[in-house]
């Protein structure tokens, strides 16, 4: 109906243009005719118009046309009619289906942004002398809108200034500036008040021609949710280390415990040590009382009772070692050297009634490990083969070296260790045990005789240096124990052997004044003889405050020399702060009869130098040549 009435309409003109005009063109008004039936109707409908112009045409203006040539210039002027009117046809049905594509890719454009959960909001900018000095809404969907003050809605219209008035000139402003300037898209979290609440908006902006186009949303819900998640993972942090330290420590009262246990295994051993040294000692003395008048015999007595001292000083030191508690400390250590310096503890252990044997392979070569918890962690194991080993039996304690595949050994790494096997002839570890042999506090003994702590303290000691402990067992024939731990290459630890006691006449001083402070009467006596024998004027104190006394005299006193533990409530660390604040110069010698390690625990920060008991005329005269050396004082 369309075409119809276009085509009519076009008929109508044609005949009032004949009335003002003989002889007017035929085709030309049929045009826009053609053109609106394509525009509105579609192709069917714009060659449905151009036939019917043509057959009016015909029909009216041409009616003998069948008998004109077709050279006539109404033929051709027919011709051309229909030749460009269907292409005007095809080309105005293609931007007939362009416009319609269009509008529909528009509209659901429109309905994607209007439904959208995201906020999206078109800004041009506004200018004044050139340089643009706020912005103006064009264009926010329904999510925009919902997210914008209440007093600012609707904001098309409206500029950025009066809707964000705080930020007129602040980061919004200026971000979109830039987004024009650069060109370049971007992307912003930021934090901005709406309506008195503060709410934290994620967005991203592009410049559009001379416009800002800007999608964002309101991420405040998830933003709390965030920090809420970062504070419950602080808290849960804190609680994790304070966990750890909790297990740390468990773990090293674990270890010590088990120290404890492993020493009272030994006592037995170590009191018939000390029993065989103190009868070389008291008798070597009783008989150089008894025979002052031989020099020769006296002089051999003495250096026998010397010898025997300087054993205990050994077994000490050993006792001391082993017991003491620290952190572990991952050193190289060559095994043949460590393994005979323990030797003679783990010997006491497995008792006269039992043979143990060492081995170390010629490979075995050097690993890294603590030395003193390996120390305890063979003497567990050897002390464990004893209790399960009768009378009679066997002990071997063998040292190699391994190379691990992957996989072999459960928590073991591939590479080269040091396999340290305790092997013993006892009646071996029933099923039933081996699956529980390593947990704390497991233990097959009876009541009072043993905590279960060993094993689990050796597993944990060949974890902590990167090995693994392995058990076989077979029925009634005894038990096999390996400790694997890494093995390394380069310069072993050096280990630290008391150096033989060889009496040399020590360099006497004169007209200088010792403080000497010591509880033990005995030691106090014997320490003032030695100063004494070095030539040195010797002030005695009990305690402390008798040694802070003879400070605060005024005497002249080249050095203090003060014993670590004593009673009173003041130690010889107490002591040294206090002297060294009454006296900076005064040089000050600490002695004590613990661990080294121990005495860093009492002075830390402290560089005080410390003579170890027992200690004999010479080294006490090279020690206190070092203190004073270290003040800077004379040395004669």
């Amino acid at each position: 109906m369309l075409a119809v009435g276009l085509v009519g309409l076009a008929t109508l003109i044609r005949w009032a243009a004949a009335v003002w005009v003989s002889a007017s063109p035929n085709f030309p008004v049929f045009y826009p005719a053609v053109l609106i039936a394509t525009l509105y109707g579609g192709k069917r409908s714009g060659v449905f118009a151009l036939i019917l112009s043509t057959l009016v045409v015909w029909w009216l203006w041409l009616p003998a046309m069948h008998h004109i040539p077709m050279d006539r210039p109404e033929a051709v002027t027919a011709i051309m009619f229909v030749i460009t009117a269907g292409l005007m046809v095809a080309v105005s049905d293609v931007a007939r289906s362009s416009y319609f594509r269009a509008a529909a890719a528009d509209e659901r454009f429109r309905l994607a942004h209007e439904a959208s959960l995201d906020g999206f909001v078109m800004l041009e900018p506004m200018r004044r002398a050139g340089r643009i000095v706020d912005f103006r809404w064009v264009h926010a969907n329904a999510a925009a809108e919902g997210m914008a003050p209440a007093a600012s809605r609707p904001l098309v219209g409206r500029t950025l200034s009066e809707v964000y008035p705080e930020d007129a000139a602040g980061g919004l402003f200026q971000r979109y500036v830039d987004i024009l300037r650069t060109g370049k898209p971007d992307k912003l979290d930021f934090k901005i008040m709406v309506d008195g609440a503060e709410h934290w908006m994620s967005s991203s902006g592009v410049r559009i021609e001379d416009s800002v186009a800007l999608t964002f949303r309101d991420v405040t819900a998830a933003m709390e949710a965030r920090r809420s998640l970062e504070a419950r993972v602080e808290e849960r942090t804190r609680a994790l280390e304070q966990v750890r330290e909790e297990r740390s420590k468990a773990e090293a009262a674990l270890a010590q415990a088990q120290r404890v246990e492993t020493l009272g295994r030994l006592t037995g051993g170590v009191a018939h040590d000390f029993n065989n040294i103190l009868t070389v000692i008291i008798g070597g003395l009783d008989m150089i009382l008894r025979a002052v008048d031989k020099p020769e015999r006296v002089k051999r007595l003495a250096e026998a009772a010397l010898a025997a001292g300087r054993r205990g000083e050994r077994l000490t030191r050993q006792l001391l070692a082993f017991s003491r508690h620290r952190e572990i400390k991952l050193e190289i250590h060559k095994a043949s050297e460590i393994l005979g310096q323990i030797e003679p503890m783990i010997r006491r252990a497995a008792g006269e009634m039992i043979t143990l044997t060492v081995e170390v392979a010629p490979n075995a070569g050097s690993a890294r490990f603590d030395g003193a918890q390996f120390e305890a962690a063979l003497l567990n194991l050897v002390v464990n083969a004893a209790h399960a080993t009768p009378p009679g039996g066997s002990i071997k304690v063998v040292a190699s070296r391994a190379r691990m595949a992957p996989g072999e050994i459960e928590g073991l790494k591939e590479g080269r260790y040091l396999k340290v096997a305790v092997t013993d002839t006892g009646t071996g570890i029933p099923p039933e045990v081996m699956q529980r042999i390593f947990e704390p506090f497991f233990t097959t003994k009876e009541i009072g005789q043993g905590s279960g702590l060993g094993l689990a303290q050796v597993q944990g000691f060949a974890r902590q240096c990167g090995g693994a402990v392995t058990v076989e067992s077979p029925p009634g024939e005894g038990a096999t124990i390996t400790v694997y731990l890494p093995a390394a290459e380069g310069p072993a630890r050096e280990l630290t052997i008391p150096p033989v006691y060889v009496p040399t006449q020590a360099r006497r001083q004169t007209g200088e004044t010792v403080l000497l402070v010591e509880d033990d009467e005995g030691v106090r006596t014997l320490t003032e003889s030695l100063l004494e024998e070095c030539g040195y004027r010797v002030l005695s104190a009990e305690n402390g405050p008798e040694a802070l006394a003879i400070l605060k005299r005024g005497d002249q006193i080249t050095l203090m020399l003060s014993d670590v533990v004593m009673p009173g409530g003041m130690s010889g660390v107490d002591l040294a702060v206090l002297a060294s604040r009454l006296r900076p110069e005064l040089p000050i010698l600490l002695a004590t009869g613990y661990a080294a390690g121990r005495l860093a625990e009492l002075a830390p920060g402290n560089d005080w130098p410390v003579l170890r008991k027992p200690f004999h005329l010479e080294e006490l005269a090279e020690a206190i040549r070092e203190a004073l050396a270290m003040k800077g004082a004379r040395v004669a």
